[in-house]
């Protein structure tokens, strides 16, 4: 029997990338990768559909433990009667050409969102998803880079690791910019900010508040407009 996490390392090493790659393409830390690989941590059901479509496998063939990583590889191989080798077999993939996307930069996050304004990005300097930028007002997270007038490239996502800067929608607030904390069943939404008002923590109870990961601030950069 082969679990997750196995199947995840030998995928990765086959497909010839490294942790970090990996990493960069789901949107999160390094660190991350490492616990699903040793199954620390499993990773949720938006990332296992991200790493299936990755990889070229199927959703039930990666986590059914019934499934061994020799039955992916077959199905990855060529038909030519070869075995798949298990150590990397790309280990200088050739250069996938970069496309360029428009990112839409909202002044709020409202339900009737209306861009002010829109930025060319090469996704090799944002990476692959969906994105959009949101134009910061204030100072809740100027300590963080995100000053008052900056605007924060966000990957449309519904799901955070501890200590990722995300924008949240709350109850009837107005979506903001914050560092993220899972602690139980609880929620803690952290500010860096040099105003004294944002020194504690927005403490939410998922159950009983209306609470949304809008997506995960992946850059920032100073106004253009």
């Amino acid at each position: 029997m082969e679990d997750l996490g196995f199947k995840l390392k030998k995928l990765r090493k086959y497909k010839g990338i490294n942790q970090d790659e990996l990493a960069q393409m789901l949107g999160v830390g390094k660190t991350t990768i490492s616990n699903y690989e040793t199954g620390y941590t499993v990773p949720p059901n938006t990332n296992l559909r991200q790493l299936a479509n990755f990889f070229g496998v199927t959703l039930d063939g990666l986590t059914n433990d019934g499934i061994t990583i020799d039955d992916l590889l077959k199905k990855l191989a060529p038909s030519n009667g070869v075995t798949p080798p298990q150590e990397p077999i790309l280990r200088n993939p050739p250069a996938t050409p970069f496309q360029e996307m428009a990112v839409p930069v909202y002044m709020n996050l409202t339900t009737h969102r209306v861009p002010v304004h829109q930025f060319i990005f090469s996704t090799s300097f944002i990476g692959e998803g969906e994105f959009f930028g949101l134009k910061i007002s204030g100072n809740r997270m100027d300590r963080a880079g995100l000053s008052d007038g900056s605007i924060a490239i966000i990957r449309s996502q519904d799901f955070a690791d501890d200590n990722e800067v995300v924008a949240v929608a709350l109850d009837d607030n107005p979506a903001f910019i914050c560092r993220y904390f899972r602690q139980g069943e609880l929620v803690l939404l952290e500010s860096e900010s040099s105003n004294p008002a944002y020194h504690r923590p927005i403490v939410v109870n998922p159950k009983a508040q209306t609470f949304k990961i809008l997506g995960k601030v992946i850059k920032s950069i100073q106004s253009v407009f």
